[in-house]
């Protein structure tokens, strides 16, 4: 009788969902704010580690060997492509910090919180907007808030955003669709006409600038149309008429902006089944890798991909990077037969659900996801079977059918946790649990995006995961060789080549790997195969170019090099190799210019290559080169003693004293025991006509033990000019009188004795 009188009472303090409207506003604020804040907290803390992580996989081509990277503006960019606002914020980035990733990865981070913050918002508004007393409305908080802490911690979602580049591809495109359906929302619930204007138009922007993030936006027309039919209309189609004119406003948008990129011949190819793709290399999914991948075959072949999709979200324990899965021979084949007959009953199930109730939120969820996957898993052929990171905007509508069950399921713990703990109410329970719950889900992310930290790391454990594919054995061995480890990495590319003869890249990094242990011939031979399978390739002709100049064959290095420049008019180290060729010729000069090519016109604007060309410059007394190099290593590395005390020696000898008094003050704030950069300063001030302080730091080069004559005579200059005659004449008698001083500089010390009455204008002696 007691229990069930206390069961009783427990719900009849069961709360709904916000406080009611008599609550005090800043509670209704905190019921707001606090669950998405402490959520991006625990997705920042988790992601945190990863934003020194490396650039793995196609972030090396799209960033790293993107040459125009370097210049693109957003004028340039704006409606380029597709896919335009990924690349403008690239350059972004670049100019950020050029290559180094923490920039790019900030911002993908920073795109997915508010990507997830997003989804709590449309989830709660979107829920709160039934009619009916149930569940969902009645948990929609819940529900709202679980659902955003799968979508921010899955460990599915860290390749969205730890694969760069498509974190700025899925993740922006996921990032505005979302903002769209909150838009929509916003408009349908404002009574206000200019605030209804104003959101209208901002939902039209917002379509705009999602078709410049990556294709999928094409399936935001229809996901607004499920909204509204769920949502809005609650399943009559008279009322789906009443916002015709926003449907309609975005679809024209959409479909108007795809079809000036893709022109309407996509469309009529993509209808009559004449679409195809290619094997990528290193990557074959085919039986034969020159066959071509047709809509039909591609087709059959997704359905095991749209249940290991769907699986993934609940067992996030199989997933890799790549999977070695190829099309399935022929309908009837088990791994496409088996998978229908799955998806057939599914689909039966989610038919029966909205037989029942035409809105039902679990049917939501599944048309959502099947929404956003169709793009990807239909008669559209690519030359990727499957990729996780291609389910980053679908993953909303299975991650809302997973929270809708933990939060039922929280529910019924939930009352006997109270009666635990009498002290904590209903509402706190579920929201401790939705946040307990994330923890050991950021834990599972955390370790999951550990593999993205090193070459070496990703490649083994696509290894691991996926054996079949040639591609990961090869950069394996890349990320082996850069580390030194020449022996390891050999047998890999060998046995990529026994897994893929068609494939270029491991014939040209073993003929690297032989070039480095002596094989030359063997590496030649190599190369000339690789380029026989690819004669598209500049790598190729740049390194068999590089062999041909260890063994002096200058001409032929010429030749092929030319090859490389023409198919790559940027190609940095084929402007290098040239200027090797020329310095090796005893051609420094033209030698000087193929460096300054290289760093300038070229993409070998690294560290390394600006060394390369200062020192040339150096040597060749190019002082303006000088100057222009060593600026742009200090732009790598702003606190290297190395690089401003060369550039401050640049500057005085190319007569720039007040410039290079700067950077030796920079250099002896950082050791004040160096005699020689004392003299240097001194010098800076002595030929700015400071004799004062020049005193004062020939003084401090005498202490500090650099006994060089040159330095006296510079202190008795000084002392001179600073009106000490009397003790200038006494040091240079001194001097003179001193057998250790070279017979040149008493020499010097006795005319000065003799003008020591008059004006002393020595000769300025640069010492660096």
């Amino acid at each position: 009788m007691n229990g069930a009188s206390s069961v009783k009472i427990l719900k009849k303090q069961e709360p709904t969902h916000l406080p009611t409207d008599q609550a005090h506003g800043f509670i209704k604020l905190l019921y707001w704010t606090i669950p998405p804040v402490i959520l991006s907290a625990f997705t920042a803390l988790f992601y945190y580690p990863s934003l020194n992580y490396s650039f793995q996989f196609d972030d090396v081509a799209n960033i790293q060997r993107f040459f125009y990277i370097r210049f693109l503006t957003f004028t340039e960019a704006f409606f380029s492509g597709t896919r335009w606002i990924s690349y403008w914020l690239s350059a972004v980035n670049y100019r950020q910090g050029m290559f180094q990733p923490y920039y790019y990865r900030l911002f993908n981070i920073s795109f997915h919180i508010a990507t997830g913050i997003l989804v709590f918002y449309f989830i709660f508004l979107a829920l709160n907007r039934l009619k009916n007393d149930s569940f969902f409305k009645r948990y929609n908080f819940a529900i709202a808030c679980c659902t955003a802490a799968l979508f921010l911690l899955h460990p599915v979602q860290t390749q969205t955003i730890s694969y760069v580049i498509q974190g700025r591809l899925e993740g922006l495109a996921g990032l505005l669709i979302t903002a769209m359906s909150i838009c929509f929302l916003l408009i349908i619930r404002t009574q206000t006409f200019v605030i209804k204007t104003l959101l209208t138009l901002l939902l039209f922007v917002l379509s705009f600038f999602a078709c410049g993030t990556k294709e999928i936006f094409i399936v935001a027309p229809f996901l607004l149309l499920l909204i509204d039919w769920f949502f809005v209309a609650h399943g009559d189609l008279k009322k789906l008429k009443n916002n015709w004119y926003l449907h309609l406003g975005v679809t024209f948008i959409v479909f108007g902006i795809f079809m000036y990129f893709h022109k309407p011949t996509f469309f009529t190819n993509l209808l009559g089944l004449k679409l195809e793709a290619r094997n990528n290399i290193g990557n074959v999914l085919t039986e034969d890798p020159t066959q071509k991948i047709y809509p039909l075959h591609f087709f059959i072949s997704q359905f095991k991909v749209i249940l290991h999709y769907i699986f993934m979200f609940f067992w996030p324990f199989n997933i890799s990077v790549e999977y070695d899965w190829k099309l399935v021979t022929h309908f009837f084949a088990i791994d496409c037969i088996f998978p229908l007959f799955a998806l057939i009953f599914l689909s039966l199930v989610m038919a029966l659900l909205l037989r029942r109730n035409k809105t039902n939120m679990i049917a939501f969820g599944a048309l959502w996801f099947a929404i956003a996957i169709a793009p990807r898993s239909s008669i559209i052929p690519s030359s990727e079977l499957l990729a996780d990171y291609k389910t980053y905007l679908a993953s909303i509508g299975l991650l809302f059918i997973i929270a809708s069950g933990l939060v039922k399921l929280f529910q019924e713990i939930t009352p006997h946790l109270i009666t635990l703990i009498p002290i904590m109410g209903h509402a706190q329970a579920q929201y401790l649990f939705i946040f307990m719950f994330s923890i050991p889900l950021g834990f599972l992310t955390y370790e999951r995006n550990k593999i993205w930290r090193s070459s070496e790391e990703f490649w083994s454990n696509i290894i691991e995961n996926a054996p079949g594919k040639a591609r990961a054995y090869n950069n394996l061995g890349v990320a082996l060789s850069e580390k030194g480890k020449l022996q390891e990495s050999i047998p890999l590319y060998k046995k990529a080549i026994a897994m893929d003869k068609n494939y270029p890249d491991p014939y040209n990094n073993l003929a690297v790997a032989y070039s480095m242990t002596g094989k030359l011939n063997l590496a030649i031979e190599t190369m000339k195969q690789a380029i026989r399978i690819n004669p598209h390739y500049p790598e190729g002709y740049n390194n068999l170019a590089s062999f041909y100049i260890q063994q002096k064959e200058y001409d032929k290095a010429e030749k092929v090099l030319s090859v490389a420049i023409q198919m790559r008019p940027h190609y940095g180290k084929a402007f290098y190799n040239l200027g090797k060729i020329a310095s090796e010729r005893g051609k420094p000069e033209l030698a000087l210019e193929y460096y300054k090519t290289a760093c300038t016109k070229g993409d070998l604007d690294t560290l390394p290559g600006f060394q390369i060309y200062a020192n040339a410059a150096i040597n060749l007394k190019k002082y303006d080169d000088a100057i222009f190099a060593i600026k742009k290593m200090l732009n790598f590395d702003p606190n290297s003693l190395d690089y401003i005390q060369k550039l401050a020696t640049a500057l005085y000898l190319n007569n720039n004293y007040e410039e290079a008094r700067v950077y030796y003050e920079r250099v002896v704030q950082r050791i004040p025991t160096n005699g020689t950069i004392w003299y240097n300063l001194g010098e800076c001030y002595f030929n700015l006509h400071q004799p004062e302080k020049a005193l004062t730091c020939y003084q401090q080069a005498q202490k500090n033990n650099l006994g060089i004559p040159q330095v006296e005579l510079r202190v008795i200059a000084c002392l001179g000019q600073t009106d000490q005659t009397g003790e200038a004449k006494e040091r240079l008698e001194k001097f003179i009188n001193n057998e250790s001083v070279p017979e040149t500089m008493k020499q010097l010390a006795k005319v000065s004795l003799a003008k020591l009455t008059g004006e002393l204008k020595p000769q300025t002696e640069k010492t660096s």
